[in-house]
């Protein structure tokens, strides 16, 4: 367990929704990072380790991974770590260091600055915000987060599927 006694997820909800043609290579070693992505939100991730373990060039890779979800492998990770942060901030009265901390983050301040510049707010004020609405509508911490995946179409959804969504022009 990270420090701070807050878990990480576990099991593969994030490919329920994951439409998988036969035989494609490329979609199932996109789906095996997205399944490591998940579980290793508590550290550092390189585009390197992710091509190694797909058996492609990190600029193949790249292009790949950029191809089926629309966005930057590393842009996702983080935008995947600040979903699980929200979740965090939601379900849990852990600080905001220890939040950090589970999410592979050393740096607190760096971690609130990252977290700022996903959602919009700091995370104490997004925490002030979520426990403000939570009478009203129970899935408002998870409205938030739409525009967390919006440059891409691989998204997640409210009950953490992974789903692709096209974008416009496309």
């Amino acid at each position: 367990m990270p420090s701070g006694g807050v878990s990480l997820p576990v099991g593969r909800p994030w490919l329920s929704g994951v439409a998988r043609p036969e035989g494609n290579e490329a979609t199932r070693k996109v789906e095996r990072s997205l399944a490591y992505m998940a579980e290793n939100l508590d550290k550092p991730l390189q585009v390197a380790t992710l091509a190694a373990q797909a058996k492609v060039s990190p600029s193949h890779f790249f292009a790949l991974f950029k191809q089926m979800t629309g966005c930057p492998p590393i842009d996702y990770f983080t935008k995947l770590r600040m979903r699980h942060a929200c979740r965090l901030l939601d379900s849990t009265t852990a600080r905001v260091k220890e939040v950090a901390a589970a999410l592979g983050y050393d740096d607190q301040f760096y971690f609130s600055r990252l977290f700022k510049s996903v959602n919009g707010v700091p995370p104490r004020q997004y925490r002030v915000m979520m426990a403000g609405r939570q009478g009203a509508d129970s899935g408002a911490s998870l409205m938030s987060l739409e525009k967390d995946f919006s440059g891409c179409r691989a998204a997640f959804s409210a009950s953490g599927a992974f789903s692709q969504q096209q974008r416009s022009g496309y």
